[in-house]
């Protein structure tokens, strides 16, 4: 398949969640033919500091795409906020998106379907 839509992924302050939503879509067939964006949200209290750093650290290790970028936002959006910025930008390299937050899980054959 030619021109893959690229992978957005909104991350926040679940580990665990954000760990088996990537281990699931990393089994994809095309995974390692995907552009994957990850958008990690700023704590919106002080108590989420530990689990959003914890997903941060995460995301800096994963492997087995074309290509991982991240967003590491400065400030609490809000989730809202966060995603329509975060889909705008990708929209303005690519002309459409697969959108996921970090709680879920895919199918193997998940990005050949989105794709088609």
């Amino acid at each position: 398949m030619k021109n893959l839509a690229p992978i957005i992924l909104f991350v926040y302050k679940r580990p665990t969640h954000t760990k088996q939503t990537i281990e699931y879509l990393r089994r994809n067939s095309l995974a390692k033919q995907s552009d994957l964006f990850i958008f990690s949200e700023f704590p919106k209290k002080s108590e989420f500091e530990k689990e959003v750093e914890q997903v941060r650290q995460y995301i800096k290790t994963i492997d087995g795409f074309k290509s991982v970028t991240i967003v590491e936002r400065p400030v609490f959006m809000g989730l809202a906020q966060s995603v329509i910025k975060g889909v705008s930008s990708v929209f303005e390299k690519y002309d459409r998106v697969i959108v996921l937050e970090d709680d879920i899980l895919t199918a193997p054959f998940f990005l050949e379907y989105m794709n088609e």
